[in-house]
């Protein structure tokens, strides 16, 4: 029984890694996208807000709601600032990998080492693979390739910093639901983000939002109801299973990412990224099973 209680666990982390997937996807094809991150954020807000209210406790700390409600805030608003220049300066196919691994890794070590989190070596073995294939699917097994890819990460540093904070509020949202119910949590850090990423918007003119939401309104409310379906179910996994366990799992949508950007965003898939999204998808399998 407790097996398959642990495997449902699993299960919604897989599906929140392919909802995280199609709406970074939408992202990446927008038009404009400061404002179609800003504009899927006051959808998610919409949409989830009130079903935040309904299940709003009879208790809950003020000092927490702040500490925390506001921290996760500002970590996400930074991860959003630092996305948008990871989408605008590298292809969908290499900003996805590298951030997403780079947020794993650090996840897994923070985990193991200030957590104390008891991780099994095969466990640790899996993460190691995903972070191999992450490797593969951007610089292929030629060493050369390899510093070339120090290189290009050096000059276009920005999807490492979206993997930094992405382990950033991954750590800090797992201690943080130990005080705040999970979609509570979730529609305060998207109303923080909502409320820095407007004060930029602002500057491109009420007329380009405008139009902007007359054209998009549509994809814009199902790329909210997404991104929010997929870190809800993220923070309630969290609150019953392991950070190390969860992170590497939500991997699985770089495998899903990278085939999205080769069929739609008509992005190159080479043989080396095929062989990446495999060793990835075993190194899932490995801590799953």
């Amino acid at each position: 029984m407790e097996k398959i209680i642990v495997e449902f666990w699993y299960v919604l982390v897989l599906i929140a890694a392919v909802l995280h997937s199609i709406w970074n996807f939408m992202l990446k094809r927008s038009e404009n996208k400061q404002i179609f991150l800003w504009s899927l954020l006051l959808w998610s807000i919409i949409i989830f807000l009130p079903i935040s209210i309904y299940f709003w406790p009879n208790t809950i700390s003020i000092k927490h709601l702040v500490f925390w409600g506001v921290g996760s805030a500002i970590i996400h608003s930074i991860y959003s600032l630092f996305l948008i220049k990871a989408y605008e300066k590298s292809d969908f196919t290499v900003a996805y990998p590298i951030a997403r691994g780079t947020g794993s890794l650090i996840v897994i070590i923070i985990g193991i080492t200030i957590l104390k989190e008891d991780v099994e070596i095969i466990t640790i073995l899996g993460t190691l693979l995903i972070i191999f294939g992450i490797y593969i699917l951007y610089s292929g097994l030629n060493l050369r390739n390899g510093i070339k890819t120090f290189n290009v990460i050096k000059d276009s540093p920005w999807p490492v910093l979206v993997g930094i904070t992405i382990a950033s509020y991954t750590i800090f949202d797992k201690l943080a639901v130990s005080f705040i119910p999970p979609i509570i949590l979730y529609v305060i850090e998207n109303i923080g983000q909502a409320i820095v990423l407007g004060s930029s918007i602002h500057k491109q003119g009420k007329k380009t939002i405008y139009e902007q939401w007359r054209k998009h309104w549509y994809k814009m409310a199902l790329a909210g109801l997404f991104a929010g379906l997929a870190y809800i179910l993220v923070l309630i996994v969290l609150t019953e299973i392991p950070v190390s366990y969860v992170s590497p799992i939500r991997e699985t949508s770089i495998v899903i990412g990278s085939v999205i950007g080769f069929v739609f965003l008509k992005e190159k898939f080479s043989i080396q990224k095929l062989f990446g999204s495999i060793v990835i998808f075993i190194g899932v399998v490995l801590i799953i099973t």
